[in-house]
């Protein structure tokens, strides 16, 4: 039954200050500031600890947890709603199956049915609309909600990414101008600059995220973006420590020194990279994660590959494949592409198959392959079949765009070499957690062209 135009969500407490915890853990959340979020939750369980709702949310959003152990939480916390209200179990429901676009959107607006007038059910609703939708539902509640600030942020990225950059940065003004003590609404204005080139306007913004909360460790890894894309890979590799620093969890640590091991090897400081993803590593075991077990893994083994060594490729990926299972997708790329990179051209041509099966729509597994078989063609010294291979293949792909270059170098075409190269390495949106783009700027540095 749908409830009156105005009803919003409440919590069944009768703590006033248990409540106005919840609502601001609710709002960090929404403006991507977890650490923060979990902090008020703890407050408000601190002072309620039946607040049922304040645990699924916390569990939901708190840094450091496998998606097993989130659902675990949170059906935990469902558990003990035996006093909440129907809305509040609607909306516990929707945190549980977040991951599931369909059911987690499902659930988000039967709530918006029981809560017609509360801008946080509508702004799960909105973010959890599949594609094609999901531009038109943002859009759509900031016009039903245009004085709430965390939408604006969710609209500037999908703005941008389907390629209106004016109408992503409108979005993001719109954000930092509602939400001007929002460290993320800095970080977000920062990381659009950053896209567009404008990298030391970027680095502002960065910084001033940073000043309104120095524990806002994304904003240190966009510092460390801008430095490295400026040629300050040392400064990088310092913000990053930062970065380390501030981390909220040891599953964050170990994602930001994996982004420090990419540093040093975007700088040639292949001893160093390793190292720091040997500390990851560690922390992985430690941590028990068998699949992040796995991903570091399969990194040393790229990063050994493209050194020119080759002599812990085997070792790496057999140890990734025992944590997390030889047929795993990623582990299947992997072995293709750290084989025809080191030039063990038998066992890459065995494995593309397998990678040609995987290809679907919704993945990148026929451009990978693709990619592999020019590699393959280029050890080969065949840059015309390596051409070939590449037909149809998206230049936006940066491996694609590496490749196409050495190609067009073999065959003395040193200019469009030149400027393949340069839009590689000058690519403004480096993401140190893409080991797939950093590995392909690795290649690019090393065209002589």
């Amino acid at each position: 039954m749908a409830s009156p135009a105005a009803e919003r969500l409440r919590v069944t407490t009768t703590s006033e200050d248990a409540s106005r915890h919840f609502f601001l853990g609710v709002s960090d959340a929404r403006n991507i500031s977890f650490s923060s979020a979990a902090m008020h939750f703890d407050r408000a369980l601190e002072v309620d600890k039946n607040l049922g709702l304040a645990r699924a949310f916390r569990a939901a959003v708190v840094p450091g947890l496998t998606q097993v152990e989130r659902v675990a939480a949170i059906d935990s916390a469902i558990a003990t709603m035996t006093s909440a209200t129907t809305p509040e179990r609607v909306v516990a429901l929707a945190l549980r199956e977040f991951p599931n676009k369909d059911r987690a959107h499902a659930l988000w607006q039967t709530a918006v049915t029981l809560l017609p007038g509360d801008p946080t059910v509508a702004f799960y609703a909105a973010l959890s609309t599949p594609v094609p939708g999901d531009v038109a539902a943002l859009r759509a509640f900031t016009q039903q909600f245009p004085e709430d600030a965390a939408g604006y942020n969710i609209l500037a990225y999908q703005l941008w990414q389907a390629g209106d950059h004016e109408g992503g940065f409108t979005a993001v003004r719109r954000y930092v101008e509602l939400a001007p003590d929002q460290p993320n609404a800095q970080d977000s204005y920062g990381e659009l600059l950053q896209w567009s080139g404008r990298l030391t306007d970027a680095q502002a913004h960065y910084a001033r995220a940073i000043q309104l909360d120095p524990s806002f460790s994304e904003a240190y890894m966009g510092s460390a973006e801008v430095s490295q894309l400026s040629g300050r890979g040392a400064d990088a590799r310092r913000q990053i420590q930062l970065a380390i620093t501030h981390s909220a969890s040891k599953a964050t640590t170990i994602a930001y020194t994996r982004d420090l091991a990419r540093s040093f090897l975007m700088d040639g400081l292949v001893k160093e990279g390793m190292d720091q993803f040997a500390i990851a590593l560690k922390d992985a075991q430690a941590l028990n994660r068998p699949k992040l077990i796995a991903q570091i893994h399969q990194d040393m083994a790229i990063a050994d590959a493209q050194s020119g060594r080759g002599t812990t490729i085997a070792s790496h990926l057999a140890a990734a494949a025992q944590a997390n299972g030889a047929e795993d997708p990623m582990q299947i790329d992997v072995t293709a592409a750290a084989n025809a990179l080191a030039g063990d051209i038998n066992v890459a041509r065995q494995a593309i198959p397998k990678l040609t099966a995987l290809a679907q729509p919704d993945n990148q597994y026929a451009t990978h392959a693709s990619v592999l078989r020019a590699i393959i063609a280029l050890r080969e010294n065949k840059p015309t079949e390596a051409l070939t291979q590449l037909a149809g293949a998206s230049l936006d792909d940066s491996w694609v765009r590496t490749l196409t270059a050495e190609c067009y170098l073999a065959a003395g075409n040193l200019a469009d070499a030149r400027t393949l190269k340069n839009q590689v390495l000058n690519d403004p949106q480096l993401n140190f957690d893409d080991g797939y783009n950093v590995a392909a700027r690795i290649r690019a540095a090393k065209i002589k062209a």
